[in-house]
């Protein structure tokens, strides 16, 4: 049944997705990826990339790739006793809370990908999606200020994480999905597209 549910949830984000990339013009530009990336996943056990596989969306059609290429991009539905403030109040002695878990997820896996950003699709139970991107993002995109013109609650949160022994500082932000997408024009991303390639070297 939880699978379903992501699985649908899943559909629902690639074609509201493909949606805002087209300006209401295609529903199909991006879909799932195979097993939700776990096929690469696999392979990349085994030394071997996959191209398009990483995260939970692939591009179908040649114009969405630059956003791929920009932006892995993980999905998750449910984990509704998960709460964004575990990201702030869990004590060091705890094992990461979920929220940091798929943050590390996306993380790792734009890198795997060579992505130079991530994003993260979170729905819980009877709750409205959100989006949670890296703070670098935001700024990189020369948006005056976290998610200016976006309308309803969002959040900026900086806490540590620890990979593989080594401690990290997270710059996060996030707001409601459908918020940022009405906001955030896809054109924009678009015509910024090669100058955040650029400055995601640097």
């Amino acid at each position: 049944m939880k699978s379903s549910k992501g699985s649908a949830f899943e559909r629902e984000i690639c074609k509201k997705l493909s949606l805002w990339w087209s300006n209401n013009q295609s529903d199909d530009i991006f879909w799932r990826t195979a097993g939700s990336g776990a096929r690469a996943t696999t392979r990349r056990k085994s030394g071997k990339d996959t191209f398009g596989q990483a995260g939970d969306v692939q591009a179908t059609d040649p114009v969405g790739q630059p956003l791929i290429d920009l932006c892995n991009i993980e999905i998750k539905r449910g984990y509704s006793k998960a709460h964004l403030a575990e990201l702030l109040d869990a004590p060091d002695h705890l094992k990461p809370c979920l929220y940091a878990q798929f943050i590390e997820q996306a993380v790792n896996d734009a890198e795997a990908a060579g992505s130079p950003y991530w994003w993260l699709i979170v729905k819980r139970d009877r709750r409205v999606p959100i989006i949670i991107i890296p703070r670098q993002f935001i700024s990189k995109l020369k948006l005056r200020s976290p998610l200016t013109k976006v309308e309803g609650c969002y959040f900026a949160v900086k806490y540590t994480a620890k990979t593989n022994r080594i401690y990290t500082v997270r710059k996060i932000v996030g707001c409601p999905l459908d918020n940022f997408l009405e906001h955030v024009s896809s054109v924009y991303v678009r015509n910024k597209y090669h100058r955040l390639i650029q400055k995601s070297k640097k």
